[in-house]
């Protein structure tokens, strides 16, 4: 709600803006009189930009989401464009500034409809099936089926519009495998824990859920049922108005994370821009010297190991992947993973972009549809995901796979064990920062252009 509000108080001050520009070109046609100089409504930015969204909250339009187009959306944005013009030109009355009147009604009237239309943006945005899968908490509750009926009930519209519900798993009826795979099979991301009525003997129960979680990385929010004081290393968080334990996967901020991922949506999409010629090069290369599709479509494991379809530049014969048992003997990667050098299914033009990571290149346009991000563990195939004999392993896939991470620029496939390779991917998970994504980034390029460790 507050990154709403911060977008909405730099659209009224955007309004401001241009209503003293459209003002100041129409000078002479509706108005004789010369408008101030700009320098003396710089005073007003800070003004409107609070008092807009001000408005606006006090009206609840923050804290009950319609579907677009909806009257009612739109005649609350209304009323908080006549109340923010009203106070604004109150606000002259008592200061007696001489701010044009026409100046400030224009600017209210254009920040009503500039948030009208970034709502309705946001509204068919939210509503679209990807990011519906990529945005959406899907959180699986645990407890006592009737208290947790209880908690649900009393969530506010915003809070259940952030969840996917996956359902009750009660402690005290089923097992820790249970749960285990309740996770795996519906890819949570989010864990209710929720201990309200739950006696010693369920609460005893839980612990083994509770260290699933943090090996895999899964988030967990807690629910005691009463105020706790603040335990030193947890934060406290509100759900449905009543104090939680949030224990959060990463340490990072949700502003940096939001950087973070602006950065990749900005990149992904510059980088398919420019590299399009280069992207036309490789496929008609690809087309000529060798049968089948140029583009090789897999399913991989995301966040959380949800499965998407990745994109590469094939550089294997067709049917390749069906040699792959075949070959499975020659396997030179200790762990669940499989990599061979001189793999004989790989096309001569397919060597080439393997070693320099242009094969990888289609995977920007995953990272624009918000399923990969530029850096993060890179993502496995589903088999390889299914054959890991570690719980602690699936930690890699709390957060979203990237297109490069530190076991690219630390040697890739001349990394033999895949137990190194998972002690990189949480080494970075855990002292992640925007600062050593930039590192990563730049260590890529030297790696790529030499072919170090491609294969």
């Amino acid at each position: 709600m507050r990154l709403l509000q911060c977008i909405d108080a730099a659209l009224f001050a955007l309004a401001l803006a241009g209503a003293y520009a459209l003002r100041a070109a129409l000078t002479g046609v509706i108005d004789r009189s010369p408008l101030e100089p700009f320098s003396e409504y710089l005073w007003l930015f800070p003004a409107i930009a609070l008092s807009g969204p001000f408005v606006l909250a006090r009206l609840r339009f923050y804290a009950e989401p319609l579907p677009p187009l909806h009257v009612r959306r739109l005649a609350t944005v209304a009323r908080a464009s006549l109340l923010t013009g009203l106070a604004l030109v109150l606000l002259l009355f008592i200061t007696r500034e001489q701010s044009a009147r026409s100046v400030i009604v224009m600017a209210s009237a254009f920040g009503g409809a500039l948030v009208w239309l970034r709502d309705e943006l946001t509204a068919r945005l939210a509503a679209t099936r990807l990011a519906r899968e990529q945005w959406t908490q899907r959180v699986l509750w645990v407890g006592e089926p009737g208290q947790n009926a209880r908690f649900r009930a009393a969530l506010t519209p915003v809070e259940r519009a952030r969840f996917a519900d996956l359902g009750d798993f009660d402690p005290a009826a089923r097992s820790a495998a249970d749960f285990a795979a309740l996770l795996h099979e519906h890819a949570a991301n989010a864990v209710v824990v929720n201990l309200a009525g739950a006696t010693a003997g369920q609460l005893a129960r839980l612990q083994p859920l509770l260290d699933i979680c943090g090996r895999e990385g899964v988030s967990l929010v807690i629910r005691p049922g009463f105020l706790p004081g603040s335990p030193l290393g947890l934060q406290i968080d509100t759900l449905a108005s009543e104090a939680v334990i949030h224990y959060r996967v990463q340490t990072a901020s949700p502003a940096s994370l939001l950087v973070k991922r602006i950065a990749d949506l900005a990149a992904a999409a510059v980088l398919l821009l420019v590299l399009s010629p280069l992207f036309a090069l490789i496929a008609a290369a690809i087309a000529v010297t060798s049968r089948g599709p140029v583009i090789f479509r897999q399913q991989r494991a995301g966040l959380n190991g949800r499965a998407f379809t990745l994109f590469k530049f094939r550089s294997m014969r067709a049917g390749a992947e069906r040699e792959r048992d075949a070959l499975d003997a020659q396997n030179e990667m200790r762990g669940p993973v499989f990599k061979i050098a001189g793999d004989p299914r790989l096309t001569p033009l397919g060597r080439f972009l393997r070693r320099h990571g242009l094969d990888e290149l289609p995977q920007l346009w995953n990272v624009l549809r918000g399923e990969m991000s530029l850096v993060g563990p890179r993502p496995l195939p589903l088999y390889e995901v299914g054959r890991f004999d570690n719980d602690a392993h699936r930690r890699r896939l709390s957060v979203r796979p990237g297109l490069t991470c530190l076991w690219q620029v630390s040697g890739r496939n001349d990394i033999a064990d895949f137990d190194e390779w998972v002690r990189l991917d949480l080494a970075y998970i855990d002292n992640w920062s925007l600062f050593l994504d930039a590192k990563i980034l730049l260590a890529t390029i030297p790696v790529v252009l030499l072919g170090k460790g491609g294969r």
